[in-house]
């Protein structure tokens, strides 16, 4: 089922990325949407590189403090994602990714992810263990 969804990505998320370019080109021209797309492409590779320092230096500062860092961690798969949609070209991935840099947009998916998760931390989902001892009586 969800391979079958990524094949259909895979598949129509290029064609209709070239039909958004032929249109967003016959409205403003050939030279602006290739810019348009030089500029999102270089602000991802710039996110990408910038970002990815500064979300990391947040997640250690979170752990010194002995504090979990979920929301940072989460914040910077985020902004991952973000950079790797605008470095893609297409307009349809760039506005995919401006969306998920918008932290009340990043905020609600969070939410929904977290409600979605399994809770792997200690005794949540582990069953009951009963020691007992055995002794035999000779009677």
């Amino acid at each position: 089922m969800l391979f079958n969804k990524l094949l259909y990505g895979i598949i129509f998320l290029p064609i209709i990325e070239i039909f958004i370019f032929i249109e967003v080109g016959s409205i403003i021209g050939t030279i602006p949407t290739i810019l348009l797309t030089l500029i999102t492409a270089f602000y991802g590779a710039y996110l990408l590189k910038i970002g990815t320092f500064n979300n990391i230096r947040n997640v250690q500062n979170k752990i010194m403090s002995g504090e979990m860092p979920e929301l940072e961690i989460m914040t910077s798969m985020f902004n991952v994602l973000s950079a790797i949609l605008l470095i893609f070209p297409g307009i349809l991935t760039d506005l995919a990714a401006l969306v998920f840099l918008i932290k009340p947009v990043q905020f609600q998916l969070m939410l929904y992810m977290s409600k979605k998760r399994q809770n792997y931390s200690s005794g949540a989902s582990k069953k009951s263990i009963i020691d007992v001892e055995y002794k035999k009586n000779d009677d």
